[in-house]
C-alpha cells in the first residue's frame, strides 16, 4: 500500500507538537522529540529548523550523552512575545503582562467595581495595559486575555446575562480590545482562567482532572480535563453559583432566581446576613467594623473568623457545608483528581476548607472520594497566568500556526482569523 504524501496540515501538526513538547519541557533534544512525538529524524530536523526560523526555539546547552555525541538541548524562547491579561472581579481586578511561558513580568492589583460598566472599565483597563507595556516593544504583543466574573459565550467573547455585571450583557469585549490593540483577544469566565493557571503552575498531568472553585463575592467553578478547559457547548460549564440548592422562594439571588447556592453561601450573601447580625447584636466584632465604616465586606467576615468571632465562624462553616454538599454531587458525577479552592472564602484560616473537606468526603461515593485531593490554591497570580497559557497554547496550535507562520508573526495576520482557527 502506498503511503499518503504529507500535507500542509501534517507539517503544522508536527510543528505544533515539536514546539509544545519543548515549551512544556517534555522533550528537550531532537532524539527525545523523535521518541516522544513518534516522528522521523528528518521531520524533526525540519520542524525544529522551522521553529527556529520563527524565533520560537533555539539551541541551548548540551544534554547528557548516551554513548555517542552529546545532543544539544533546545529552549523555547518565551521572550519572543508578550501577553496582556486581566481578571476582573466584582470589586477589584488583576492586570499583568507575561511572557510566552506565562511568567508574570509585571502586575497590578487594583480596586475597581465592575458595576461601573464596560465603557469605564475597559477604558481603565486600557490605561493599565498601556502602562504595563511602557518600555516594551509593542510589536512583541501576541494576545490579550480577559477573565470576567460571569457567564461568557466563549465563541463570541460576549458576557451572557451576568448577574453582577450590569450593562455588560452581550457587550463586544473582544471587538473593543481588538480594535485598540490589533491582536487576538480571548474572553473567558474568570474561574476557567483560575483553573487553567492552577493546572499549568502545579504541573497537573494530562490524564488528570481538576475542579477549581472560586468562592469569593460570588461562586463559580472551572474544570480542567485532560489538559484542557471544559467549557461545555457554549461556555456555561461550571456556573455552580446559580444551582438551586434550597426550596425557599424567600432567598432571592442577584440573578433574579431563588434558592441559588450563591445567595446562601456567596461572600455578598454572608455580608448581607452580617448586617442583620449586627442589628440583632450577635457580633460585637462586626458591629465595631460597621460603626467605623458603615458597611461590612466579605473580607471583614474572614477577619472575624481569624479573630474567633462566633457568628463569623458559624456563618463561614454553614456556607462551606452548603458548598461542600453541592460539590459532593459533582465529585460523584465528574470523579476529579482534585478540588482546588480560591477566592476570599479561603483567606480566613482553615475553617472553610476543613468543613468542605468533611462534607464532600462524607457525602460523596467512596470510589469517587478515595484519593481525592482537596486543597486551597497554591499558585500565585493564577488567573492571569491561566490567561497567558490560554492564549499561547491557542496560538501554537496547528490551525493557528498554519494561519500565522507563513507571515512570520501573529501580528501579521487578521486577529479574528487566529481566534477562529482555534
Amino acid at each position: 500500500m502506498s503511503r499518503r504524501p504529507p500535507t500542509a496540515i501534517d507539517q503544522y501538526e508536527a510543528l505544533s507538537t515539536v514546539v509544545r513538547l519543548v515549551r512544556g519541557n517534555r522533550a528537550r533534544t531532537r532524539p527525545e522529540l523523535g521518541a516522544t512525538a513518534l516522528l522521523g529524524r528528518t521531520v524533526i530536523s525540519q520542524r525544529v529548523e522551522e521553529a527556529m526560523d520563527l524565533g520560537l526555539l533555539e539551541d541551548a546547552d548540551v544534554g547528557p550523552s548516551n554513548g555517542g555525541r552529546a545532543p544539544r538541548r533546545l529552549r523555547f524562547r518565551a521572550e519572543r512575545g508578550l501577553v496582556l491579561c486581566a481578571v476582573l472581579g466584582a470589586a477589584a481586578l488583576d492586570v499583568a503582562v507575561t511572557d510566552l511561558d506565562g511568567r508574570v513580568l509585571d502586575r497590578r492589583h487594583l480596586e475597581w467595581r465592575i458595576a461601573r460598566g464596560p465603557e469605564q472599565t475597559l477604558d481603565f483597563l486600557d490605561e493599565q495595559f498601556t502602562a504595563l507595556l511602557d518600555g516594551r516593544d509593542p510589536e512583541r504583543l501576541w494576545a490579550v486575555v480577559i477573565g470576567v466574573p460571569g457567564p461568557v459565550e466563549f465563541a463570541t467573547g460576549r458576557p451572557s446575562q451576568p448577574p453582577i455585571m450590569p450593562g455588560w450583557d452581550g457587550y463586544d469585549i473582544r471587538g473593543r480590545l481588538r480594535r485598540r490593540r490589533g491582536v487576538p483577544v480571548w474572553v473567558d469566565n474568570d474561574a476557567n482562567l483560575l483553573a487553567l493557571g492552577e493546572a499549568r503552575t502545579t504541573g497537573l498531568a494530562d490524564d488528570q482532572h481538576l475542579i477549581f472553585v472560586k468562592a469569593g463575592t460570588g461562586i463559580g467553578a472551572g474544570i480542567v480535563s485532560r489538559g484542557r478547559v471544559h467549557r461545555g457547548s457554549k461556555g456555561a460549564a461550571g456556573d455552580i453559583g446559580h444551582a438551586r440548592v434550597l426550596e425557599d422562594n424567600s432567598v432571592m439571588c442577584r440573578c433574579g432566581r431563588t434558592g441559588c447556592l450563591e445567595a446562601l453561601a456567596g461572600g455578598w450573601a454572608l455580608a448581607r446576613d452580617a448586617v442583620s447580625a449586627v442589628h440583632e447584636g450577635r457580633s460585637r466584632f462586626l458591629a465595631d467594623i460597621h460603626r467605623a465604616t458603615g458597611e461590612i465586606t466579605p473580607a471583614d467576615i474572614g477577619r472575624g473568623v481569624m479573630a474567633g468571632d462566633a457568628w463569623c465562624l458559624t456563618a463561614v462553616a454553614r456556607a462551606a457545608e452548603r458548598i461542600g454538599s453541592l460539590l459532593a454531587a459533582l465529585v460523584n458525577f465528574y470523579d476529579p483528581d482534585c478540588l482546588v479552592f480560591g477566592g476570599g472564602a479561603v483567606s480566613g484560616g482553615d475553617t472553610f476548607l476543613r468543613v468542605v473537606d468533611h462534607t464532600v468526603r462524607s457525602r460523596a461515593l467512596p470510589l469517587a472520594s478515595e484519593g481525592l485531593t482537596i486543597r486551597s490554591s497554591v499558585a500565585g497570580d493564577t488567573g492571569v497566568v491561566g490567561g497567558a497559557h490560554l492564549a499561547v497554547e491557542a496560538l501554537l496550535s496547528a490551525d493557528a500556526l498554519a494561519a500565522w507562520a507563513p507571515g512570520g508573526s501573529p501580528s501579521a495576520v487578521d486577529p479574528e482569523r487566529l481566534v477562529a482557527a482555534v
